[in-house]
């Protein structure tokens, strides 16, 4: 038996498919390797539908960049492709009559029909020994299986051993937190996450929920530039990157005092930025748009890692691996 398992995150989204396994040795977490494979065509449509055909190739081709012998991978979906809720179920109901009730709750608000549902759900609380009750919440969330099945069948295609499906927020929170503890920073930080054609805002206040919200706004609102008989250039100029991140401070502003205003006990005092904006954001002035404390997350900082390894890991910024490096983070969790 391997005395160091590997786990891999794989973020599948619209523009890439990135990949980060992790190596836990005892209480140290290391970087042992990462990926990212950019289709030719995209792979995913605004329903959340997958190519299998492209999907397939794509991971194929990251799967000759990990070791061997790493196989257990932690996937997300986003959250705009799940139903969560929470539900009021009676404490003394067996496993299958739980089940039973989950179905008909979400039977009576699904807009899908309910066999087109993959299920899973737990209590929200963990109710203590003097806290009885004829009812408790129980958190709820589905996916459609034509979302979730052909994401699991192609990784099970190309050699990996898909183990669980999370949420994308999630892996961003978990990311964060690991950062922040590492770091040794405190107070209460948010995470953006840029991406081609979407941008996530999610925070993790204090005694609630996580908090996210979907923007419909990305990278891909930066229009190239080229001159006559020359290529697309793929590095924006020093005005491109200040109206864009501008534009984002905009976008930004109207969502962290919505935020602000129904958590006022938990106010943001800084934000994470993730994603691949790392070349078009001005993070000074975002910051000083947004009034606030700003970084940019650098997803392997905190990671050990081989010299070789490290010293790649060490040229860029590497943001974009964000979603992937949660994923990873949360399948070493204990």
């Amino acid at each position: 038996m391997f005395q160091n398992p590997l786990t891999v995150g794989i973020d599948i989204g619209h523009h890439s498919i990135k990949a980060v396994v992790l190596s836990q040795k005892k209480s140290q977490l290391a970087l042992v390797a990462f990926a990212e494979v950019v289709p030719t065509t995209p792979i995913i449509n605004d329903q959340h539908t997958v190519d299998v055909g492209g999907l397939l190739s794509a991971i194929r081709q990251i799967r000759k960049s990990l070791p061997r012998r790493a196989r257990r991978t932690i996937l997300a979906l986003p959250d705009s492709a799940v139903i969560s809720k929470v539900i009021q179920l009676d404490t003394n109901l067996t496993d299958e009559e739980a089940e039973f009730a989950v179905t008909q709750a979400l039977s009576a608000s699904s807009p899908f029909p309910v066999d087109e549902l993959r299920l899973d759900f737990y209590p929200a609380v963990s109710p203590g020994p003097s806290e009885l009750s004829a009812t408790a919440p129980y958190q709820v969330f589905a996916a459609r299986k034509a979302t979730l099945d052909p994401r699991v069948e192609c990784l099970k295609k190309a050699g990996l051993r898909p183990d669980v499906m999370e949420l994308q927020t999630h892996a961003l929170l978990w990311l964060a937190t690991f950062t922040a503890e590492q770091s040794g920073l405190s107070g209460q930080w948010g995470v953006v996450d840029i991406g081609h054609r979407l941008t996530e805002f999610a925070v993790h206040p204090a005694g609630s929920g996580a908090y996210h919200r979907e923007i419909a706004w990305g990278a891909g609102q930066l229009t190239p530039t080229r001159a006559a008989g020359e290529p697309v250039l793929t590095m924006p100029d020093s005005e491109q990157s200040e109206a864009f991140t501008k534009q984002l401070a905009d976008q930004l502003r109207r969502q962290f005092q919505l935020y602000n205003s129904t958590h006022a006990t938990a106010p943001l005092e800084g934000v994470w930025l993730c994603g691949g904006g790392q070349h078009v954001v001005s993070e000074s002035l975002l910051a000083r748009l947004l009034g606030l404390e700003v970084r940019w997350l650098n997803p392997f900082r905190c990671l050990p890692s081989d010299k070789k390894l490290g010293e790649i890991a060490g040229e860029h910024l590497y943001s974009q691996y964000a979603v992937a490096t949660g994923l990873a983070l949360r399948g070493v969790a204990p």
